[in-house]
């Protein structure tokens, strides 16, 4: 009996199931546990966000010594809505150093930015280099009818 108990205690073990990091959300299909795989109109906002905006706001828009956490400002419970998200970033705030990207960011381009803050704010989206969804479209960015009047994040489409 001895044998068979060390045997038992010695054999190979099937590798642990992965653990979600983060409960299914609008983000993500029921079941799914990829919390990086999102829609082009997100992708294309992290990309942006990542050029323009890391070095003040953080990896993931978490923020800085000097640089608010957007995902903070643009959730549930923070102050910045779409209109206000959008003045400021083509018009900046200078007495704060937050530049002015007027015409360097295209107005799809903002709105990129604005949509991939709100995956990370209220979206599911976690922390990292997110990717695209297998067969997400990878059409341009079509703004919405009112833009700066919404204030809640749409949800993924492909």
């Amino acid at each position: 009996m001895a044998v068979a108990v060390f045997a038992a205690a010695v054999a190979p073990r099937p590798p642990a199931p992965r653990v979600a990091e983060a409960p299914a959300t609008a983000m993500t299909a029921p079941g799914d546990t990829d919390h990086l795989a999102v829609n082009n109109v997100v992708y294309q906002g992290w990309k942006m966000f990542e050029v323009y905006c890391t070095r003040c706001h953080g990896e993931d828009a978490v923020g800085s010594s000097f640089a608010p956490a957007l995902r903070k400002s643009v959730g549930p419970s923070g102050t910045i809505d779409h209109k206000a998200f959008f003045l400021t970033v083509t018009n900046g705030r200078p007495g704060k150093g937050m530049p002015t990207w007027g015409n360097t960011l295209s107005p799809e381009q903002k709105e990129d930015v604005w949509n991939y803050l709100r995956a990370l704010a209220v979206g599911g989206l976690g922390n990292g280099r997110p990717h695209l969804k297998p067969g997400a479209s990878r059409d341009s960015t079509v703004l919405p009818p009112k833009v700066g009047q919404d204030t809640t994040w749409p949800g993924p489409t492909s």
